[in-house]
């Protein structure tokens, strides 16, 4: 697949799909970067619909996003998310300070855990951008390459893929920006592996850092296989009486009815309601007005999404899918806290609780 995609007025924008790492190779079509937008024509949004590109993140700063409005914004295809990057990408004064810069947009907790968590959560595929596309998104573009165990001369080759696809805005800045420092228009092949050795010696690897800036493990799993094989789930909370369905796997851990989306399920309600069924006998209905999406790795190299919603159970008899499920309890949502297995699970129960108890 291509890498590199080319529009009348968006530059450097390319797929971060298509490099080695822990799990194989990252999947192409996932999450993509480029260089602002504001000049995009209506050819560029609609090739850029045509791609798949549900969510676009905009890390340009509050100033720009304000001065120079998005075009994906007034577009209904697509949700823009605004983030800052810690330090805002300031002009470094010269080459250290140029690491220096970098390494002030991952020290931030809040704001780079904020970011990390809007690319995870948002749905795919997803493309991320600043100004010229090449140090805040250069900089998270290695966050999210890292995570999957991208060797560092293949983030470097790919920060380094910004810069001939920048013609046309290095030319602008030169003659129109004379005092924008050349160290920032032309290539230095050090930049990264310097920063990254930065890095690495501050936090010691990147499942480190991920802890530092207050990620759950759960939340780390799943940054780390972000750019893994996407798959699509359906299931719900349910509710009998007041007290929560809960499965224990038969791979041991605890949670709710899910399962994978089949090509003969009328809508996702419809496979969360035949999951329902065949794992635990019981039939249901869903409860209007609930969604919640729980995104988690079950496996290397495998991403799932999971939507899920609030039922009742109406009928139908106990009959467990032995293959997939060991036993099945019913729960209060307090007893349901203590024995499920992951943080999404438990803070889809919470909520959905909350909403069942007002219905």
């Amino acid at each position: 697949m291509a890498r590199s995609h080319f529009f009348e007025g968006i530059e450097n924008f390319r797929d971060l799909g298509g490099y080695g790492c822990d799990y194989g190779t990252t999947e192409f079509g996932v999450v993509f970067r480029s260089a602002t937008p504001i000049n995009a024509t209506k050819e560029d949004l609609d090739k850029v619909a045509s791609i798949g590109i549900k969510t676009i993140v905009d890390l340009r700063g509050e100033e720009y996003q304000k001065e120079q409005i998005n075009p994906f914004a007034k577009d209904g295809r697509f949700k823009v998310i605004n983030l800052e990057v810690n330090g805002n990408g300031r002009i470094a004064k010269d080459r250290d300070d140029y690491i220096a810069s970098y390494m002030e947009m991952v020290e931030d907790p809040s704001s780079a855990r904020k970011i990390l968590l809007s690319i995870l959560h948002a749905p795919k595929p997803v493309l991320f951008h600043c100004n010229a596309g090449k140090d805040r998104t250069g900089v998270f573009s290695l966050l999210l390459l890292g995570f999957a165990g991208v060797h560092v001369d293949d983030i470097n080759a790919d920060y380094m893929l910004s810069f001939p696809h920048l013609r046309k805005m290095t030319r602008e800045t030169r003659a129109n920006r004379p005092f924008v420092p050349e160290l920032l228009l032309v290539p230095d092949i050090e930049f990264i592996p310097d920063f990254y050795d930065a890095f690495i010696k501050r936090y010691g690897s990147f499942r480190n850092y991920g802890e530092v800036i207050g990620l759950s493990e759960d939340e780390i799993e799943a940054l780390a296989n972000l750019l893994g094989k996407q798959e699509k789930s359906c299931g719900a909370v349910c509710f009998k009486e007041n007290k929560v369905l809960i499965e224990h796997s038969a791979l041991g851990h605890y949670s709710f009815p899910r399962g994978h989306v089949e090509e003969y399920d009328e809508d996702d309600y419809a496979t969360a309601i035949r999951e329902i069924k065949e794992e635990t006998g019981f039939d249901a209905q869903i409860i209007p007005g609930f969604e919640e999406t729980i995104v988690y790795s079950p496996y290397k190299g495998i991403i799932k999404y999971v939507r899920i919603f609030l039922a009742e159970i109406i009928g139908g008899e106990r009959a467990i899918q032995k293959e997939e499920v060991s036993d099945i309890y019913f729960l209060t949502p307090e007893e349901a806290m203590y024995v499920l297995s992951h943080d999404n699970d438990r803070k889809a129960v919470a909520k959905a609780a909350k909403h069942y108890a007002i219905n």
